[in-house]
């Protein structure tokens, strides 16, 4: 995912639209910080004899995962419109537009 931040980055540059990219770099972050949160919670958890239910922990990290993915995806799609406006050949993601 790193390379494809990486690529995503500089298109964006490119398109004068960082702040896109930034604002995407610090919502994945968030979901880090809340995966580190919850690590540590389930810690404390099993520390004090709380039996940790494997199903749900790989359901909690999995959906995280698949957010994140949505996430990126979603910002690969805007920044194919931005790249494309004006195109009157190319089919927009977003019907309401990019600026």
């Amino acid at each position: 995912m790193n390379e494809r931040m990486n690529q995503l980055e500089q298109r964006l540059i490119e398109q004068h639209h960082k702040d896109l990219f930034l604002q995407t770099k610090h919502t994945l972050k968030a979901l880090d910080d809340l995966i580190e949160q919850h690590r540590k919670f389930t810690s404390i958890q099993a520390i004090s004899g709380v039996k940790i239910v494997g199903s749900e922990e790989q359901l909690f990290y999995n959906t995280i995962s698949e957010a994140k993915e949505l996430i990126v995806v979603t910002l690969e799609k805007t920044l194919s419109d931005l790249e494309h406006k004006g195109d009157k050949n190319y089919t927009r993601n977003y019907s309401d537009g990019v600026e």
